[in-house]
């Protein structure tokens, strides 16, 4: 009887695992197909006229709505990360020489990036108004902005804006890398400006550029 048992108890328990192992496999398939369906979905953009839009929803008059304006347009312009915005200090901008460092961005990579011209005016009038803080872009009390914060204030504006489109502040990330390539055909500068580790991670914006076949496409003689 015991004897019995005790094969019943060993059955029951291999069987048992080998129920789990099959689970376990079942769902990392599962997880490997929906990361490659992910990694075929392009990122949403914005044209270039839905992105002057969006920008001229901050009210300038206000000191937050100042604040907002300059923080999408350093998204817009030189394709900054959310966390990279809201950790820039104020030592991080020279406005004077027209750059800004990036530090301890994704990997703790550290990159030197050109302010665009048309940007210092706009900078230069927050800095003006901004609160003493730590860092360069604060709330009106001088404390770190919530990543949570610019997230939903991008969502508000494109709202605002009538823009039919899911808008983060990844998204103006992603407009401007794919506006950039567009412009300069120069992959590697973008990848570097953008601080990837590895060039394909930024052949995306090849796709999203779109330009041989728009390019082709408009050669093509149709039938009319």
């Amino acid at each position: 009887m015991i004897k019995n048992a005790r094969k019943a108890e060993k059955f029951l328990n291999n069987f048992v695992t080998g129920i789990d192992k099959a689970l376990d496999k079942a769902i990392e398939e599962d997880n490997k197909e929906t990361k490659a369906k992910r990694k075929h979905k392009l990122p949403v953009i914005l044209e270039p006229e839905e992105a002057q839009n969006l920008l001229k929803q901050p009210n300038k008059r206000y000191p937050s709505g100042l604040r907002n304006k300059a923080m999408m347009s350093l998204m817009l312009h030189c394709g900054l990360r959310v966390s990279e915005v809201v950790n820039l200090r104020p030592g991080n901008i020279n406005l004077t020489k027209g750059k800004l460092r990036v530090e301890n961005g994704k990997g703790n990579k550290d990159r030197d990036l050109a302010i665009p011209e048309y940007l210092t005016d706009l900078f230069d009038s927050w800095r003006k108004k901004r609160p003493e803080s730590n860092f360069f872009f604060s709330t009106l009390k001088g404390k770190k902005l919530s990543i949570r914060y610019l997230q939903q204030m991008v969502k508000r504006y494109a709202q605002k804006a009538g823009l039919n489109k899911r808008i983060s502040p990844h998204t103006l990330r992603h407009t401007y890398a794919t506006q950039y390539y567009k412009q300069t055909k120069d992959i590697e500068t973008l990848r570097r400006i953008l601080g990837h580790s590895d060039i394909s991670t930024t052949t995306i914006y090849i796709t999203l550029a779109n330009i041989d076949v728009e390019n082709g496409m408009k050669s093509f003689k149709g039938f009319i």
